[in-house]
């Protein structure tokens, strides 16, 4: 476990150093402008019509979940004749979900009305991280749009600083199949793979946005089977000279004291709605100082890097590589 999280560390360190040094080289090839929020066609006065912001902000939701849900409180003028409809975007652990919300989580009197999706805020910047909302008013039959606008604030989300959400999954059979695979499906992150129901598993997550989900034996619980480990990365667009020093930097870094590791090359992902986030894999057989091996897949995406790594245990290594491929090959994002 020590020397997966030492690795773990080494990897990001690296890769990140890499996107940094790419999109500097590139930068006049490909500029990605930041996010701006676009402004409205008419000024704020115009939805005064139909309501006024009494606050933007955050809330922390249930005791389960210690990261934030964007919150907004509305003052709505005309509730006879209109109703208000808000978008909340960036949600979820990859920061591509959008929930709409087309009723108030709460009401104080007729007018003042609170919205709040149901998918927390996980991408956080310290102290506050940049967030918007729209807000669109309808005519109360649905018919007509009256009014669409982003309103842009700053959430305070220095509360937050210290989250860590932690999962445990029991193992659902026992042990006595070694290369059984049965789909699973963890708590957070919102993907599948086929793994051993043999192996219990920890899934954590910190405001570090590092995501990690570790499988083990029962009856050997201080000893990694696998672990898939997610971290967030404004990668942009990956072209093929991002992925070729992305895989030469993988190698590098799983390469203990200059050991070299054996390539295996490219493979693709071919789960329709998983390629819009992850275009194809690169593996791997990491080669230890203690002589001892490690099967490793990495899967680069624009907005996370993605890391499954399993020890290769003598004497049936071609066996075991042959069972984290069939693994590695599973993972769909949903």
């Amino acid at each position: 476990m020590v020397r997966f999280s030492l690795r773990f560390a080494l990897i990001f360190c690296a890769v990140f150093a890499t996107v940094v040094m790419l999109r500097k080289e590139s930068a006049a090839q490909h500029r990605h402008p930041k996010h701006h929020v676009s402004k409205p066609a008419e000024s704020i006065v115009d939805a005064e019509r139909f309501y006024h912001i009494a606050g933007l902000g955050s809330s922390e939701g249930d005791s389960t979940n210690t990261f934030p849900y964007p919150t907004a409180i509305l003052l709505v003028k005309d509730t006879a004749h209109s109703r208000i409809v808000v978008r909340f975007p960036g949600l979820g652990m990859l920061g591509l979900h959008t929930d709409t919300v087309r009723e108030p989580v709460f009401t104080a009197g007729d007018t003042l009305l609170g919205y709040e999706p149901t998918t927390p805020l996980y991408l956080l910047r310290f102290p506050k991280t940049p967030y918007y909302v729209y807000v669109d008013v309808w005519s109360r039959n649905g018919k007509q749009l009256l009014d669409s606008r982003p309103l842009a604030y700053d959430m305070n989300v220095e509360a937050y600083k210290t989250a860590r959400l932690t999962y445990i999954h029991e193992a659902t059979t026992g042990l006595n199949d070694k290369t059984l695979l049965r789909p699973f499906k963890p708590s957070l992150l919102p993907f599948t793979i086929e793994t051993n129901p043999g192996w219990a598993s920890t899934e954590t997550l910190d405001s570090t946005m590092t995501y990690a989900l570790v499988f083990h034996d029962p009856a050997q619980p201080r000893t990694l089977a696998m672990s898939l480990t997610m971290r967030q990365a404004s990668v942009g667009i990956i072209d093929s000279l991002t992925w070729r020093n992305f895989k030469r930097n993988a190698e590098a870094a799983f390469g203990a004291h200059g050991i070299a590791t054996h390539s295996v090359g490219d493979f693709q992902v071919h789960d329709v709605p998983t390629r819009r986030f992850i275009k194809e894999g690169y593996e791997f057989v990491s080669r230890n100082a203690d002589s001892s091996k490690d099967y490793v897949a990495a899967f680069l995406t624009p907005r996370a890097i993605l890391l499954l790594l399993a020890p290769l245990d003598e004497p049936n290594q071609q066996l075991q590589f042959q069972y984290f491929q069939a693994i590695a090959r599973s993972l769909k994002i949903e």
